[in-house]
C-alpha cells in the first residue's frame, strides 16, 4: 500500500491518504489538489530514481528535494520551516522533515520500473507549431512536451487515431513545414486542419488522448529498440551501478561472472539482454536488470481532464482512460478535477464492475480512491458500505441553485 502525508505545503495544512491504482482529487480552485498531485509525482520519481540506480543519495539533501518539487512544478515558496512530507510504499520510505530528508530502501526485491507521465492542465500548449527547440527549463511542462513529441510521431498518416467518438481523427504529418499536428473530420463533409486551428476542447483533449494511447501500449513495444546505451548516459550509469552491486555480492548471489561487460558498444536494451543471456550463468542479474531497467507500466498524473469539454465528452473520456489503464499492464492513474460529471460517472463504472458487465469500461471499487480537497485537508468520498461516491458532495452545487430557486417560487406564490 502506498501512503502520502503532507503538512504545511502551499494550501495544504494536513493530508494523510492511502493511494490506490486509481486516485481522484476534486475540489475548488486553489484548494491544494494539484499540490498533492505534484508532490506525489515527485516522490514517485524519487522512488524510481533511488531503486533503479541503487543509490540512496539520488537527491543530496532536503534543500535539493524542495528545489526539485518547487522548480519542476513551478510552485516556488510553497515549502516553509514547518513543511512535512512522508511517502511510504512497499519498497521505500521518504521522509522530509525539519528541512532534512531521509530515504530508506526496504528489503523488497519486487519493485518494477514504471514510466511516470505528468500531463498538466497547460497541455494545449503542445498545439503550438514553434515549440520544438524552445527552452522551458527542467519543468513538468518540458517533461510533458518531450513525452508528447515521442508519442505523436507514432500516429502518422497511415496510423490515424480516433478522437473519442467525435467523428474526427488525429495524425502527425511530418511532411508539413510547420503545423504537423493534424485533425481530420471523417463524419459528414471531410476536411483537414491543423490542430492549432481546432477548437479549445480539441486542443486540450487530443494531446491527452494521444499520450494515453501511446504510453499504455506502443511505448512498451518499442522501448527496447529505442533506448540506447550510446545516447542514454543515465541508463548506462544505472546499469553499471547494478552490475557493481552484483559484483560486490557475487558470492552471496551465486554469480559466476568475473568482470563487467563493456557497455560502450551496446546499441540497445534488447542487445544487452541477449548479451547477458550468453555471458551469465546466473539468471538473478538478468531478472533484476529487466525489473529495474525496463518499464513495466505507466503511472499517469492528469490535471483537469475535463478542460474545455462538454459533460458527455468528459464522461466518454473517463471511459477511455479507465479502459486503457485496465489493459494488460494494469497502469496507474491519478486525476485532479473540478468536474462533478466525472465523479458521478465513477459510480457507474463501479456498478459495471460489481455486476460483471463485459465490453465496457469498469472500475474495481477496491482499486479506487476518491478525495475531496477543501480548506487544506481531504475528505474521503467513498461510502464504504454502499460502493458509492458520496452523493451529497456531488449534488451540493445544484442543491444550492434549486434551494434559491424554490425560495423565489415560494415568494411569488405568497
Amino acid at each position: 500500500m502506498k501512503q502520502l502525508v503532507i503538512k504545511n505545503v502551499g494550501a495544504i495544512r494536513q493530508v494523510h491518504i492511502k493511494l490506490n491504482r486509481f486516485n481522484f482529487f476534486i475540489g475548488p480552485q486553489s484548494s491544494g489538489k494539484s499540490t498533492v498531485a505534484k508532490i506525489l509525482s515527485s516522490c514517485m520519481w524519487l522512488e524510481k530514481e533511488v531503486l533503479t540506480t541503487l543509490n540512496d543519495k539520488a537527491i543530496a539533501d532536503g534543500a535539493a528535494f524542495v528545489r526539485l518539487v518547487e522548480s519542476f512544478h513551478k510552485i516556488e515558496s510553497y515549502f516553509g520551516d514547518s513543511s512535512f512530507v512522508q511517502y511510504d510504499t512497499d519498497f521505500i520510505s521518504i521522509l522530509y522533515n525539519n528541512k532534512d530528508i531521509k530515504i530508506t530502501r526496504k528489503e523488497n526485491e519486487d519493485y518494477h520500473r514504471e514510466k511516470i507521465c505528468y500531463i498538466p492542465s497547460e497541455r494545449n500548449i503542445a498545439t503550438l507549431p514553434e515549440l520544438q527547440g524552445f527552452e522551458f527549463g527542467h519543468t513538468n511542462l518540458r517533461s510533458f512536451l518531450f513525452d508528447w513529441f515521442n508519442a505523436r510521431e507514432f500516429f502518422v498518416a497511415g496510423n490515424k487515431t480516433d478522437v473519442l467518438n467525435l467523428g474526427m481523427k488525429y495524425f502527425y504529418d511530418s511532411e508539413q513545414p510547420r503545423q504537423k499536428d493534424r485533425i481530420e473530420q471523417v463524419d459528414g463533409q471531410a476536411y483537414q486542419i491543423a490542430l492549432s486551428s481546432a477548437s479549445s476542447g480539441l486542443q486540450s483533449l487530443t494531446p491527452l488522448l494521444v499520450m494515453l494511447q501511446y504510453y499504455t501500449d506502443e511505448y512498451f513495444r518499442s522501448y527496447n529498440e529505442k533506448k540506447s546505451f550510446a545516447t542514454d548516459t543515465k541508463l548506462k550509469n544505472a546499469v553499471e551501478s547494478l552490475l557493481n552491486e552484483f559484483n560486490k555480492n557475487k558470492e552471496k548471489n551465486n554469480l559466476k561472472y568475473e568482470e563487467q561487460p563493456n557497455l560502450a558498444h551496446e546499441v540497445g536494451i534488447k542487445n544487452f539482454i541477449e548479451y547477458l543471456q550468453t555471458q551469465l550463468l546466473s539468471t538473478k542479474i538478468l531478472s533484476t536488470f529487466s525489473r529495474l531497467m525496463v518499464p513495466h507500466k505507466t503511472s499517469f498524473i492528469i490535471e483537469e481532464p475535463e478542460q474545455n469539454l462538454y459533460p458527455s465528452t468528459q464522461m466518454d473520456l473517463l471511459d477511455l482512460v479507465v479502459e486503457l489503464c485496465n489493459g494488460e499492464k494494469k497502469h496507474h492513474c491519478t486525476i485532479t478535477t473540478h468536474s462533478p460529471y466525472i465523479l458521478n460517472k465513477l459510480n457507474l463504472l463501479v456498478k459495471r464492475f460489481d455486476v460483471g458487465v463485459k465490453g465496457l469500461a469498469a472500475l474495481n471499487w477496491d482499486e479506487l480512491s476518491v478525495w475531496a480537497v477543501k480548506d487544506g485537508e481531504v475528505r474521503d468520498l467513498k461510502v464504504r458500505n454502499a460502493h458509492l461516491i458520496n452523493p451529497e458532495y456531488l449534488s451540493e452545487p445544484l442543491d444550492r441553485i434549486y434551494e434559491e430557486y424554490e425560495q423565489y417560487e415560494t415568494a411569488t406564490r405568497e
